[in-house]
């Protein structure tokens, strides 16, 4: 595995720091008072905090040097009381910033969700589930840190910051400008390994991409490689990439580990300076030992959130990181087609009309026409790639760049309301979709219904095994399904189907991996399910479509034959080296008498 074999995620558009934070201002501003007060106590927490050394003078210079204890008490209580004001304080600081974090975050969750289900079913085709759930969740909750701890955290650090240093100006400021002489060289080091931390961290995110993909080809194809014996082989190749991360994290390690005692260093200097510049005041009467004693712990005061900066800097540039692909997301521009305006009863009557159409430069149909009436039954069919299913993705609507026309009760259908039109159909697929629920939601979709309807409905598809369940139509589904065999997912897709009323029913190879013993219920209750509604079949078993009232034949994107199953027969064309080459290999399913 190498840089080619990146995931699309990584190959995100780098953005200014300001155009990101320009983006998360477009959310947060609706928040702008909340976020005014949460500043406002942040400032509040850092001069309750820092007037603390301050007092620390006042209680040594002016009561316990000279023995003189009348007022210590209101002295005593006013340190109290700012300690009760930087706990209060402190609490509505977090209280605050992980409120309007959340909301926040909960707003662009929503966005990111409405953008997702506005998208083409091309471009969830192209970009892995595991891709787009980690968006919504993980990349999200990355900004929620940012915001709910970093930012704040760091409002509070520049507060402190300046509140230390306009009370060490206050109380003597030649001694100021001694104890915050490591600035200057403070910030050249945080200049200086910034940029580094900022390059380690860019190809520790490349790396771990790389680790996801890797895992979640490996853990997804998990059967494969334990059936080839390949377990040796992908734990070495999955050490490669591991110990690629272990060395920059060593990397990135080492900028940190020289930043922290650079700051410690010259934290221990700055008090050096104080002690010696200090004493010098002390003797020449110019300071008192307080004021010591007070630039002693603000100092300490100073250089924490410093030392800090290292952690906040990974924060934020994990946070960025996250947001440009966020961004990135947001500005997919393939959305899909809503149709125009057009509502009405749906008949049922379906046409092509010398329809063409090429998911990229190659066309995938040509010039395909075909026509059925409302309540009849067209069986599409021909070999695998002939564009059967494509057939199904436009009709469904899931494409409008096709050549020709395509009609739904005369409509062509890029003038229907798509939302109104889809209301109209059922879709069986070959690989049933299943949700971790019961199986009532999974039929309903979340819709509520009567039990005697649903029961009325598992009969007619004949899936009375859900009446032995535990629980019946409450009976929880592991996800997708997996603790029911594949016939008896395929009849709960049935079921669902048939609750939905369509006018046009879609059904994709619906019997194509069952058992012939589920077959026969199906066949059984076909007859019930598409009795006064339109039915497009794509039939790979071509026995269970014998009956339909016309059978397209497909080969090349293009009709070679169309009629009924005798008609086709007694042509002796492509349908019928199909059906008998089926016979001959035993896979045409269960032959009718």
């Amino acid at each position: 595995m190498n840089d080619e074999m990146v995931d699309l995620e990584e190959q995100v558009r780098h953005r200014r720091d300001g155009e990101i934070l320009r983006f998360v201002w477009r959310y947060a501003r609706h928040h702008w008072f909340t976020i005014l007060i949460t500043l406002f106590v942040t400032l509040g927490a850092a001069l309750a905090s820092v007037l603390q050394p301050y007092l620390y003078r006042t209680i040594i210079d002016d009561y316990m040097r000279p023995m003189k204890f009348d007022g210590l008490a209101g002295v005593l209580l006013l340190y109290a009381l700012l300690l009760l004001l930087y706990l209060v304080f402190s609490w509505l600081q977090v209280y605050l910033s992980t409120s309007f974090g959340q909301r926040i975050t909960w707003r662009i969750r929503v966005d990111l969700m409405r953008h997702l289900m506005s998208l083409k079913v091309d471009y969830f085709s192209n970009n892995p589930v595991g891709k787009l759930v980690t968006r919504v969740t993980n990349d999200v909750a990355n900004l929620n840190e940012m915001i709910s701890a970093g930012f704040v955290s760091l409002m509070a650090d520049l507060f402190l910051l300046l509140s230390i240093a306009g009370v060490m100006i206050y109380m003597d400021w030649r001694l100021a400008l001694v104890a915050l002489s490591a600035v200057i060289p403070i910030g050249i080091m945080l200049q200086v390994l910034g940029f580094a931390i900022r390059r380690s961290w860019r190809v520790i995110r490349r790396i771990v991409a790389r680790m996801n993909i890797y895992l979640q080809e490996l853990l997804s194809g998990f059967v494969v490689v334990k059936a080839f014996t390949r377990e040796a082989l992908c734990e070495e190749e999955f050490d490669v990439i591991n110990r690629e991360h272990f060395e920059n994290q060593m990397k990135a390690m080492k900028y940190r580990v020289l930043f922290y005692p650079s700051v410690g260093f010259l934290r221990e200097f700055s008090r050096a300076l104080v002690l010696l510049y200090g004493g010098y005041l002390v003797y020449r009467g110019a300071a008192s030992i307080g004021t010591i004693v007070s630039f002693f712990s603000l100092l300490s005061m100073f250089f924490d959130p410093i030392a800090d900066f290292s952690d906040k800097y990974s924060l934020f540039q994990t946070a960025f990181a996250s947001l440009e692909k966020i961004m990135d997301l947001l500005e997919v521009e393939d959305l899909e087609y809503k149709g125009q305006s057009h509502r009405g009863d749906l008949g049922g009557e379906v046409q092509f009309d010398h329809v063409t159409f090429a998911y990229g430069s190659e066309p995938v149909l040509k010039e395909v026409s075909f026509h059925s009436s409302p309540g009849k039954t067209l069986a599409i069919v021909g070999p695998t790639g002939a564009g059967k299913t494509t057939i199904l993705n436009l009709l469904i609507g899931f494409y409008d760049n096709y050549g020709g026309s395509i009609y739904a009760d005369r409509v062509e259908l890029r003038d229907w309301d798509l939302e109104h039109y889809r209301s109209h159909l059922a879709l069986v697929l070959q690989d049933v979709q299943l949700f971790h629920d019961t199986i009532r939601n999974n039929i309903t979709l979340w819709d509520e219904a009567d039990d005697s309807e649903l029961e009325d409905i598992l009969r007619t598809v004949n899936a009375l095994f859900v009446f032995n369940l535990p629980d019946g139509l409450d009976y929880k589904l592991a996800p997708e399904g997996a603790n029911l065999s594949q016939g008896q997912r395929q009849l709960i897709a049935f079921a669902r189907a048939l609750y939905h009323r369509p006018r046009i029913l879609l059904l994709d190879e619906a019997t194509a991996n069952i058992d012939t013993d589920t077959e026969r219920l199906i066949q059984e209750a076909l007859p019930r399910l598409m009795r006064g509604r339109t039915t497009v079949a794509i039939a790979h078993r071509l026995s269970t479509i014998q009956q339909a009232d016309r059978i397209v034949v497909i080969d090349q994107g293009r009709v070679v034959e169309s009629g009924t199953h005798q008609e086709l027969m007694a042509r002796r064309g492509f349908y019928y080296e199909l059906y008998t080459t089926q016979l001959l290999a035993g896979t045409a399913g269960i032959i009718e008498p």
